[in-house]
């Protein structure tokens, strides 16, 4: 709860304007081999970006005691509220670094360079994990809230040498007047606004979930996090690889190759993210019992995580198709039919989640997550398969094949784990629970594989020639 401020201030002044806006005009004026005013660009773009983050993150240091009760909710006693309040005020700290990283994540991804914006966030979670290990005995609590502002910190320093690579040509100009500038402020304004209004739903769950049990909260955000391990494996790491592509052939007007690009994208993620909603789906328990249950974590909870992260695991498929459709709009330079259907999608969330929490708990509030989610993805391919001209039947048709070869693979799965009692006997030795989970998913990837091959899935036999190609020994030199 106390991450909720730093989160909100960085979601609304960087990861708003960055995705929809600076990639693609940065990566315009590289599609037009215009560097010296994508560098310009970047760089007024940059220390405008830093200034209004140290200013916010000073102003929400100041109004934190304010905010911090309204944002968390009934349920808290004046010593925790407190508590939130210290570690916010150390914690806002982080969105500044965290804004350096991301714009130089999308700097190199413009330039099409993945690596160390791929490793940055694994190193975040990794600097946070040494101060919860190492720096708790002597800091208590305080040493997440540290470890938050040293990861963001390491986020950002890990992709200089990359960057420095690419001849970066920083300066210290403030044209915030420039038409480049204008433009990234003109896309991200609806971008922002859309995740303030994301903010509601954060609120509604958090007022909701403090007039259930206690641990309520706890729960719902455990079982979400385990959504979004996959979701940023997969959906999120193809979407931000293919949007530079997406806003180069918007830029220079190839929209055949930007339509043959967001398909082969769109059949990608439905291939590897609808087989692993099943394997969420069939093994939720045994996941969550190896992951959470340790220590004062009792059955109790973990049925409750286990039962959102049910729910949750229903809206996978939604959450990562509106990751590479939404960047589709915004390679076009189009951030308004996104914010809408981002509307709609935040009306049904509240509607459900007020309509199911009295008589689901928190499985209401992630079922309601989960249809939102669909919905807005169904809304956002709808209005876009017109005007991109997709191929319905390609897409429809892949769905298909994917969606059978994925039940063949939950019904063996399924069977599997009947047969071994991985979901009854969940009391047994972590390291048997855990050998018994890695060998049902053994069982089912063997089975997908197999049943892909069986319907033809085109992705299969890219996968299996590019596998080939990788370590096909090279050709003899010629004497």
């Amino acid at each position: 709860a106390a991450f909720r401020i730093p989160d909100t201030i960085f979601n609304l002044l960087v990861a708003g304007a960055l995705a929809p806006a600076f990639i693609p005009v940065f990566a315009g004026y590289l599609a037009k081999e215009n560097e010296r005013e994508a560098w310009r660009v970047a760089s007024s773009f940059l220390n405008a970006m830093l200034i209004a983050l140290i200013a916010f993150s000073a102003v929400m240091w100041v109004l934190a005691p304010v905010f911090v009760p309204l944002m968390v909710g009934e349920g808290y006693t004046a010593e925790q509220q407190r508590l939130m309040t210290e570690l916010t005020r150390i914690m806002l700290l982080s969105p500044i670094f965290m804004g350096l990283s991301s714009l130089f994540t999308g700097i190199l991804q413009s330039y099409r360079q993945f690596l160390s914006g791929a490793t940055a966030p694994l190193v975040y979670n990794a600097v946070i994990i040494l101060f919860a290990i190492f720096a708790s005995p002597f800091l208590g609590i305080y040493a997440l809230a540290w470890g938050v502002v040293a990861g963001a910190a390491m986020m950002w320093l890990v992709q200089i040498p990359e960057l420095t690579f690419r001849r970066t040509r920083y300066t210290l100009s403030f044209d915030v007047a420039h038409a480049g500038v204008r433009e990234i402020v003109r896309l991200a304004i609806p971008r922002s606004l859309g995740l303030i209004a994301v903010q509601v739903v954060l609120v509604v769950d958090t007022v909701l979930t403090s007039r259930m049990a206690p641990g309520s909260l706890n729960a719902l955000v455990f079982a979400f996090q385990l959504v979004l391990l996959p979701l940023g494996v997969f959906s999120i790491a193809i979407s931000a690889a293919i949007f530079p592509t997406l806003s180069r052939y918007a830029s220079l007007g190839q929209e055949f190759r930007m339509r043959q690009a967001l398909q082969q994208g769109i059949r990608w993620i439905l291939f590897l993210t609808v087989p692993t909603a099943i394997v969420m789906i069939v093994l939720r328990r045994p996941i969550v019992h190896l992951l959470f249950q340790y220590g004062e974590f009792g059955p109790a909870q973990r049925e409750a995580v286990a039962g959102a992260f049910l729910m949750y695991s229903l809206g996978l498929v939604g959450h990562a198709l509106v990751q590479i459709i939404s960047r589709a709009y915004y390679a076009m330079k189009d951030t308004q039919t996104p914010l809408a259907l981002t509307l709609v999608s935040i009306g049904v969330n509240v509607m459900l989640a007020v309509t199911l929490a009295p008589s689901l708990g928190i499985n209401g509030l992630a079922l309601a997550n989960a249809v939102a989610t669909l919905v807005e993805a169904f809304l956002l391919f709808a209005l876009l398969a017109s005007r991109a001209r997709l191929r319905l039947s390609g897409i429809g048709t892949s769905m298909l094949k994917v969606l059978s070869a994925s039940l063949v693979m939950g019904i063996a799965m399924f069977l599997f784990i009947r047969a071994t009692n991985v979901t009854v006997d969940l009391e047994q030795t972590k390291i048997g629970l855990l050998f018994q989970t890695l060998l049902a998913m053994g069982v089912g990837g063997v089975v997908y594989l197999a049943a892909s091959r069986l319907f033809a899935i085109a992705e299969l036999a890219e996968l299996v020639a590019v596998t080939r190609a990788r370590f096909r020994p090279p050709p003899a030199a010629e004497a």
